[in-house]
């Protein structure tokens, strides 16, 4: 049977996303979900098998920016909605799509692709690597009592509708993004399915409510979104404040926010699904055991496509210079040995022949690139070799990140 790998039309785009929630188990997609992706995707930046004429497998690339370590930022392509039909896997196509669309990030100027795995297992065989983390925390609002040193912002928090959240939000999040290496620039459509608030993505909770957090002079810097999933028993509320997003330009503007949630009346918890590993409410905390960890989960997977342009974005923790001998099976052209010259102030990278400090696979040059895990770590693991004495603890020390590196944005 003929194969054929191609961008999809707009008549077929409802077709990519069919194939995709087959392969996620799920039903078609509805009206409102066809026009939220129609939004976000762009045609020429999809890319879909086909044999027989029938589509049998689907991916796509969005036109992102990533924050880096020194807070720089970069475009990446942003794979999204990849999916094989049942039927159709052990044939190849996810190599076909996979291959394509770093080709495709490759002639739009894209020093790396960056994606969220449905398994981790699937995406290290194409060079990427589990660059940033993220955890789940839960808290009885009764134990939410803040340390009397905390920062305190002494301003206001209100609440506001979709319609005028709308007008705040999205601005403050930009702000907030630049600010953290790992974050991305987030699509209008997904902002618009947020405003949306469709009954299904509720999960049994109520509507959205969006409180934002305004300091003393009157300035928008921070807000919360956020459900409340209301349970009694016996006449006693039970009721979950579940947190999808608390986000400050400033600590003492975060910190008021979580005092907000944990004051909320009807209410005896505050659950939130997605944090930084070095979230600072544990140490805001008067009594921090009671804060508990539900889940550590990978997020952020990058793969370097231009190596040198990749590396020469980002700024580093100390003025240093390290030489990486990189592997790449998938794409042998990015292989090579590569110097990089870089500091708090600026870098460059470009190959060389010089001799070596490390060896490691594009895959492992991914998981380091934002600086959430310590190239000694990975040689420990037995995943990056020490080829010069020393140059582990000068790696550990130039690729740090602080913060750790976190996206709020899934794609």
């Amino acid at each position: 049977m003929d194969v054929e790998l191609r961008a999809v039309t707009d008549d077929e785009f409802e077709d990519l996303l069919r194939v995709d929630n087959a392969a996620f188990g799920s039903s078609a997609p509805d009206a409102e979900e066809v026009a939220t992706y129609r939004k976000a995707i762009e045609l020429d930046r999809t890319r879909a098998v086909f044999e027989g004429g029938r589509m049998v497998a689907a991916s796509a690339n969005l036109s992102l920016e990533l924050t880096l370590p020194g807070l720089t930022t970069v475009p990446a392509a942003g794979v999204t909605l990849v999916g094989v039909l049942p039927t159709h896997r052990r044939r190849g196509h996810l190599r076909r799509m996979m291959a394509s669309l770093l080709d495709d990030a490759a002639t739009r100027g894209e020093p790396l692709a960056i994606l969220l795995a449905s398994e981790s297992l699937l995406y290290g065989r194409f060079g990427y690597g589990l660059a940033s983390s993220h955890t789940s925390v839960e808290i009885e609002s009764r134990h939410g009592a803040l340390w009397p040193s905390a920062p305190d912002g002494g301003g206001r928090i209100d609440l506001f509708g979709a319609e005028h959240a709308a007008k705040v939000l999205p601005a403050l999040l930009d702000r907030a993004r630049r600010l953290l290496p790992g974050d991305i620039r987030r699509p209008d459509a997904w902002w618009e399915a947020l405003f949306g608030d469709a009954e299904k993505h509720r999960r049994g909770a109520g509507p959205n409510f969006y409180a934002v957090h305004e300091s003393v002079s009157g300035e928008a810097d921070g807000f919360a979104t956020y459900r409340v999933k209301s349970e009694w028993q016996s006449g006693l509320h039970k009721g979950r404040v579940i947190a999808n997003e608390v986000v400050g330009l400033n600590p003492a503007a975060e910190a008021d926010l979580w005092r907000f949630l944990f004051s909320l009346d009807l209410t005896e918890v505050v659950e939130a699904a997605r944090r930084p590993l070095d979230d600072p409410l544990r140490w805001m905390l008067v009594d921090p055991r009671r804060l508990r960890v539900t889940m550590v989960g990978d997020f952020l997977w990058v793969r370097l496509v231009d190596v040198a342009a990749a590396l020469s974005a980002r700024r580093y923790q100390v003025e240093a210079t390290l030489v990486f001998e990189v592997s790449d099976d998938v794409r042998p052209e990015t292989a090579g040995r590569y110097r990089l010259d870089g500091g708090p102030d600026g870098a460059a990278c470009r190959r060389t022949t010089d001799r070596a400090d490390l060896a490691l696979g594009v895959e492992d040059l991914g998981a380091l690139y934002l600086g959430g895990v310590a190239a000694s770590a990975l040689a420990a693991a037995g995943r990056v070799t020490e080829v010069r004495p020393g140059s582990l603890r000068r790696a550990d020390a130039m690729l740090a990140s602080h913060p750790a590196p976190f996206s709020r944005t899934g794609f």
